[in-house]
């Protein structure tokens, strides 16, 4: 007597299960994939906002020992973002390539040949701080925050209503969630002046 074998293979309704399973898994895994994404690209965009404060730091402690008048706190001198990034640029503390690899965030690309002294486009916003201001006033925030106690809208760039950058005259700097941004106790309560004014 002949054997005859029997293949095994699944089902269609085997398959629709699996393939269920598999799109139910995805789904939830998704938020937490794209929020640790969010997360790491804010982190890196706080990174920067530190280099462009430790660069920052560095010029204003020159002009203070050499008296030099163009070398200040944003605020100190001319406060526009053409002072500022001028000096930044013109007193090789930064070079052009590096400067405008900082502005950088996604959904906000600046080309490496961009001239230093125009502020778009821009992931940050940078404020007039001084010498005098106190260590807790907001020297650099990413573009998507506008002001302490505002909330953050969605279509913002970079990162919407997600999260936000905040760094300031103190080196200290945090990347925030963006429910944080109506929270106004976490920010030195004063009038900010942004070097960008023109772009809200």
């Amino acid at each position: 007597m002949k054997l005859i074998k029997r293949l095994t293979a699944f089902t269609l309704i085997e398959l629709l299960v699996v393939i269920s399973i598999i799109a139910i898994l995805a789904s939830l895994a998704l938020p937490a994939i794209t929020g640790a994404l969010t997360r790491g690209q804010a982190t890196q965009t706080m990174s920067n906002s530190r280099q462009l404060y430790v660069a920052s730091f560095n010029m204003a402690a020159d002009g203070i020992t050499t008296s030099d008048t163009n070398l200040v706190w944003p605020g100190d001198g001319k406060a526009d973002w053409s002072s500022w990034s001028g000096g930044l640029v013109g007193g090789g503390y930064m070079t052009t390539n590096d400067f405008n690899k900082m502005l950088i965030a996604p959904g906000l690309a600046r080309p490496a040949n961009t001239t230093v002294t125009s502020a778009t486009p821009s992931a940050l916003t940078v404020y007039a701080i001084a010498e005098a201001s106190p260590m807790n006033a907001i020297f650099i925030t990413s573009k998507n925050f506008v002001t302490p106690g505002t909330p953050l809208e969605t279509a913002a760039k970079p990162y919407g209503n997600k999260s936000f950058v905040v760094f300031r005259k103190g080196g200290d700097g945090m990347v925030y969630q963006g429910n944080q941004a109506t929270n106004s106790g976490l920010f030195f309560d004063t009038a900010y002046t942004k070097l960008d004014t023109e772009l809200k």
